[in-house]
């Protein structure tokens, strides 16, 4: 019998067992101002189990200068990072005119000035072989990992370079396995503001033709990233693409784009990770579940600050609606001492200001400067992160898409607050002020409640360029006030790909709890496999004094 017959098989049994004892997560009746799909709704994933394998690493800083570093080590031909770009399932156009949009920004004096920035992981320090470059980082306590598909860097707050770049899987060095063998990309990187821990997850093997895949996760022992870790295998099935972490009390979560190794995609899936078991380095498991095949690109919320969720509130997920005017989303409730008591609720659905996505959902529409090769504007999802905080007197979350604004694409923004456990609309915009192109956006909230919004900038008279920009708390619902910086102006466009990046970073500094730090990718030249990445700082007014 094949794998995924005896996968389907498995699944089936497990349905059965879990609605004959009528746990919860299959069924949800929604409250007044939301709406469920009918039917069953999400099934515990096979792929539910312990690590395959385990173990407490080394030093990073002695394996990388074991291995050399080797950097841009491995397959050398110039092509595009991993598998191709499958479309996910997402809305039809809305037929309406945006009506969030905003249109015309404040003068430049109000732009945040940018404060530190320096050069991260790209074809100046790292043998650039592959696009997109898909760039994150995480601020610690005193340092900065930045990640790239296959690599990633540990730098000083200042810029100074504490190790360079570095392939990835060399932080998996003795463990076994194809984490440690092969470097398939899509790494992330995450500070844990209630541990003082890195999180650093890549995924393995995914280029076999019959599996199985795994999603490789290292839990440093102590702030310094350059440390000893803690490290998992987890195995899949099926192809368990584009993973996005994030870090909440109970677990860490990992949500994937699922294909099977055809290519076609299945569903998305969440796994939750035993947080504690981790950090103690000991054996750990993690609990999965799917959604239907209508919905991907989901993701977890992401805890920023140093206060916490209310004690025992489940993880919330969030993705595109199948409507026009909807988001949807879910809820993982994670029992470690009873994992049949686990569960996972949803699809939901978020009434939001109508919106359709940037060249359709598909193919390349966003230009640049002198070429003709448009890019990727990748709207047909969410962008990383749900970046979530707890101010005491409520909950925010907050997350962005790539939608068309009339005849370019701009970035819909939103702030989602917690009512009763479920969210609400609070405010929402789209930032579109001129006619350039504005994609691939990363968004966070500082502790004074202030907004900060990074993305990609191009139009057929200029190159790439990253900027951003943000609002204060208090000021005119659905506006970002505070006019744009730019970190950087591209000096080339991207030729022969339309794969730009498929995500961008932002990050808050947990030394102060108001410093954004911004990531994302530049061309300084015409060319394709010679991409740079940026780290930049900004603050935003009046954070300091909260």
């Amino acid at each position: 019998m094949s794998r995924s017959r005896r996968r389907r098989g498995l699944m089936a049994a497990l349905t059965a067992v879990l609605t004959a004892m009528a746990i919860p997560g299959f069924w949800l009746s929604a409250p007044a101002g939301h709406a469920a799909h009918p039917g069953p709704t999400a099934h515990r994933s096979a792929d539910t189990g312990p690590a395959v394998r385990h173990d407490t690493s080394p030093t990073l800083r002695s394996m990388a200068a074991a291995h050399g570093r080797r950097p841009g080590h491995g397959d050398k031909s110039k092509k595009e990072q991993g598998r191709k770009v499958a479309r996910l399932p997402h809305p039809p156009a809305s037929g309406k005119r945006d009506p969030v949009v905003q249109s015309g920004s404040r003068p430049t004096p109000f732009a945040p000035a940018t404060g530190v920035s320096f050069e991260g992981i790209g074809a100046g320090n790292y043998a650039v072989t592959k696009v997109p470059p898909d760039p994150t980082a995480a601020v610690g306590s005193s340092q900065i990992v930045e990640t790239v598909n296959t690599a990633f860097a540990v730098y000083g707050k200042t810029g100074s370079t504490i190790l360079a770049p570095t392939d990835t899987n060399i932080l998996w060095s003795g463990l076994g396995g194809p984490c440690e063998t092969t470097n398939d990309g899509d790494a992330k990187a995450r500070w844990d503001t209630l541990a003082n821990r890195w999180v650093i997850t890549q995924i393995a093997n995914v280029h076999s033709p019959s599996g199985p895949y795994y999603a490789c996760v290292a839990v440093s022992s102590g702030e310094d990233a350059t440390g000893g870790y803690h490290r998992y295998a987890f195995q899949y099935a099926d192809v368990a693409d584009y993973p996005k972490l994030a870090v909440w009390p109970d677990a860490y979560y990992v949500t994937y784009n699922v294909f099977n190794p055809a290519g076609s995609f299945l569903y998305a899936e969440a796994c939750a990770l035993n947080r504690t078991a981790m950090l103690a380095g000991g054996a750990a498991t993690q609990q999965c579940f799917t959604t239907p095949s209508s919905y991907g690109g989901l993701l977890g919320a992401d805890l920023d600050g140093q206060t916490p969720p209310p004690s025992g509130e489940p993880e919330l997920l969030v993705g595109l609606g199948t409507t026009s005017t909807t988001l949807a989303y879910w809820k993982f409730h994670v029992d470690w001492d009873t994992p049949a008591s686990s569960s996972f609720t949803g699809p939901s659905t978020l009434t939001v200001a109508p919106y359709t996505t940037a060249c359709g959902g598909s193919g390349a529409c966003v230009p640049q400067g002198e070429t003709t090769q448009q890019l990727d504007a990748l709207s047909d999802r969410l962008m990383y992160r749900l970046a979530y905080r707890n101010y005491g007197e409520h909950e925010s979350l907050v997350v962005n898409h790539t939608v068309a604004a009339g005849s370019q694409a701009g970035v819909r923004w939103y702030e989602l607050r917690l009512s009763d456990g479920n969210p609400t609309v609070h405010q929402q915009g789209t930032y579109a002020p001129d006619a350039t192109h504005r994609w691939v956006g990363s968004i966070a909230e500082d502790k004074a409640g202030n907004i900060a919004l990074g993305y990609s900038q191009s139009s057929s008279s200029a190159h790439p360029s990253i900027r951003y920009t943000g609002r204060l708390a208090g000021d005119t619902s659905g506006l970002m006030t505070q006019g744009e910086g730019t970190a950087i102006t591209g000096g080339g466009s991207q030729t022969g790909s339309h794969r730009w990046g498929d995500y961008t970073s932002m990050a808050v500094d947990p030394e102060d709890d108001c410093t954004f730090w911004y990531t994302n990718e530049y061309i300084p030249s015409n060319g394709t496999y010679n991409w740079h990445t940026r780290l930049s700082s900004f603050t935003l007014p009046n954070c300091a004094s909260a």
